[in-house]
């Protein structure tokens, strides 16, 4: 079940949009308001992840185009701000860091966007292959301890040439390649393409085309 909200309030004159909900499973996203496009400013986002016993939470970092504001926490117990037991800090997440997914040990995990009045030099812009993307959309999944978690992708695995992309359910994830690159990870393109041999490596090499 997903029960989020977005919403705008009014903190000291400026218009604050607010977003998140509760995410209880079994599968599901979380994204910036407008995803892709640009989200409103300024912006304060909260997401609780409830995991019940025997059972495993994965955060995939699919679609994840943002350099600061997201932060992670987990807790034995957490209501609100005033009331949580067990608090252990997981830090914040950008698309540099190539983290491709994360998995908490506590009950409940706590993920926040806070944005500012000005956005700055925070998100993925890549104009030649007209990438311009805004936020973030994320997936989770809610498991068996037992079962193995989905093998996944991201910006990371798709070489930054290509968006990754979840099935309906969930559990399966491939990259949908940028027009002139193809291949598992989008590797290959005008520049390392093996069908017409072309290869700027030398001495053996392998090339892979990898936009960063």
């Amino acid at each position: 079940m997903l029960t989020t909200s977005i919403e705008a309030v009014t903190q000291k004159d400026n218009p604050i949009t607010q977003c998140g909900g509760y995410l209880d499973g079994p599968a599901g996203h979380i994204q910036t308001p407008d995803f892709p496009k640009p989200f409103p400013l300024p912006l304060s986002c909260k997401w609780i992840l409830y995991t019940p016993p025997g059972y495993k939470a994965v955060v995939y970092f699919t679609q994840f185009y943002v350099r600061h504001g997201f932060t992670m926490a987990e807790y034995e117990l957490y209501e609100d701000e005033d009331f949580y037991i067990g608090k252990t800090d997981l830090g914040t997440v950008n698309f540099e860091e190539e983290m491709e997914s994360v998995q908490p040990y506590k009950p409940y995990l706590v993920l926040r966007f806070n944005v500012g009045p000005t956005m700055g030099n925070m998100h993925l812009r890549v104009e030649h292959f007209l990438l311009d993307v805004y936020g973030f959309n994320i997936t989770y999944e809610i498991i068996p301890k037992v079962e193995p978690q989905t093998p996944a992708c991201s910006v990371h695995n798709c070489s930054f040439l290509g968006n990754c992309l979840a099935s309906r359910d969930y559990r399966q994830y491939t990259c949908q390649c940028f027009d002139g690159f193809y291949g598992e990870h989008c590797q290959f393109g005008p520049y390392c393409d093996p069908a017409i041999g072309m290869n700027m490596c030398r001495n053996g090499g392998t090339c892979r085309s990898v936009l960063h």
